[in-house]
């Protein structure tokens, strides 16, 4: 899957990258709508902030699952066999 440390090393920089923007796009939606107006504002619910959102949150999710099982195999791949 993963042939050195640079593909590893990609992987992990893209996983935050896309998670600081995710992070961003829901801080900004969330601090907007309670600087706007906070007992009717919802910002989240606007297509400019809800597709984003949805883009994001989605990309994370794939990439935090492919990160996940990219260390099991890894570690599985590292782990001595023992023979007897």
């Amino acid at each position: 899957m993963f042939q050195n440390d640079k593909h590893i090393t990609n992987l992990l920089l893209l996983t935050q990258i896309v998670g600081i923007v995710f992070v961003g796009f829901f801080l900004a939606a969330y601090l907007g709508g309670m600087l706007m107006n906070p007992s009717t504002t919802v910002l989240h619910n606007e297509p400019a902030f809800r597709i984003p959102l949805t883009i994001f949150g989605t990309s994370l999710l794939i990439l935090v699952l492919a990160t996940v099982i990219m260390a099991a195999i890894s570690k599985r791949s590292m782990k001595p066999e023992i023979k007897s």
